[in-house]
């Protein structure tokens, strides 16, 4: 089942507004201010840089306002945190006066003062609303089936093609909207968001090619690039990158122990609702087609080994485990590039991908076309 609309924006939406007094940023440069008024200790101030988060700057919060002064080569997301925040506020920074108020712990963030942040924001407080309500309808009515014991093929394979159908008015939506805004590395967010956070790597290149050099060269935009590349290493045909990790007895396992079979790379957790919701799929082509030579390589996300093992025992995965316990650091998490999960490679007995992201009826009629 899709699971593209599962997404919860965690970026508060931001009001499009001025607050207080005007504070002008040098040539080059950016002002950073704010009013945080439940953090009385620092704030910190950090981003992406590869496959490490880094924390660029610190300062201290007095009387619940804080600056920070600084340069950055391209407009890029960046997250402020303290303790005392329940989550940190993720926006995007450039050479600007920027501004950024959170009155208390129940108030929406507004940030102001980034036209990037504005253009990001303009979509979700638009098109995106849209989708959404329609999306919200299907789940629920999906939900409803499921607690009616709705759980036949059919009644599925009639919300997936609900789900596609969404799927096809997300993507000319966001197509619509930057090209109305294709100089913009707002654009370039959205597009990391919709289509690399939840992959779509060929609607993520076209959108891409349809952004203007400086948004394609935006710290944001370098990101969408270098997914891609990723991405590129596990297309069709390629042979999909080594893995060598322990499974749940602490042995290393290697991918290319199951040489001269088809193998399913399934990248789960057992924290993930729709990673769950899937595995009786998985169970029932594993069932039907261990013994024709099909194998499946489970990878989990875990960090904690008592909720890995529990989750494996409970949805009765049969197969071969690992996972090195270290989350979205997870080693394999970066060779594949995978952003969300489930995901899943098919794997010919050369090594191959054939497939990738296949769920469901998908996956058992492909499989039914490789062992007919």
């Amino acid at each position: 089942m899709n699971i593209l609309f599962k997404r919860i924006l965690t970026l508060v939406p931001a009001a499009l507004l001025c607050c207080g007094g005007p504070l002008f940023a040098q040539n080059g440069k950016y002002v950073l201010t704010g009013k945080l008024p439940a953090v009385n200790d620092k704030v910190y101030l950090g981003h992406e840089v590869g496959d490490k988060y880094v924390v660029t700057d610190s300062t201290k919060v007095v009387n619940g306002t804080f600056m920070f002064k600084g340069t950055v080569k391209q407009p890029g997301f960046y997250k402020l945190e303290s303790r005392r925040l329940k989550n940190p506020i993720l926006f995007i920074l450039e050479n600007a006066a920027i501004n950024i108020s959170k009155p208390d712990s129940i108030s929406p963030v507004v940030i102001s003062g980034s036209t990037a942040q504005d253009v990001y924001m303009g979509f979700y407080n638009g098109p995106w609303k849209e989708i959404t309500v329609k999306a919200g309808s299907i789940y629920a009515r999906l939900d409803q089936a499921e607690k009616a014991g709705k759980k036949d093929t059919a009644t599925h394979a009639g919300f997936d093609r609900e789900f596609r159908t969404l799927d096809t008015l997300n993507i000319a939506a966001v197509k619509q909207y930057i090209l109305k805004n294709a100089a913009s590395a707002g654009s370039a967010a959205i597009i990391y968001d919709r289509f690399i956070s939840y992959p779509n790597f060929p609607v993520a290149e076209e959108l891409f090619g349809l952004l203007t050099k400086d948004a394609q060269q935006s710290e944001i935009g370098e990101q969408i690039r270098t997914a891609l590349k990723t991405n590129a290493k596990t297309a069709k045909g390629k042979v999909a990158p080594a893995i060598a990790m322990p499974d749940k007895d602490g042995k290393i396992v290697k991918l290319s122990d199951f040489k001269g079979k088809y193998v399913l790379v399934d990248f789960w957790a057992s924290w993930c609702g729709p990673c769950r919701r899937e595995n009786p799929n998985v169970v029932a082509a594993y069932k039907k087609y261990h013994d024709k030579g099909f194998e499946i390589l489970g990878v989990s996300l875990d960090s904690k080994k008592d909720a890995w093992l529990k989750a494996i025992a409970a949805d009765g995965l049969t197969w071969t485990h690992v996972s090195d316990l270290q989350a979205w650091s997870n080693s394999a998490v970066k060779a594949y590039g995978v952003k969300s999960v489930p995901a899943s490679f098919l794997l010919d007995p050369e090594g191959k991908v054939v497939g990738k992201d296949l769920r469901g009826e998908e996956l058992n009629k492909t499989l039914e076309g490789i062992f007919k």
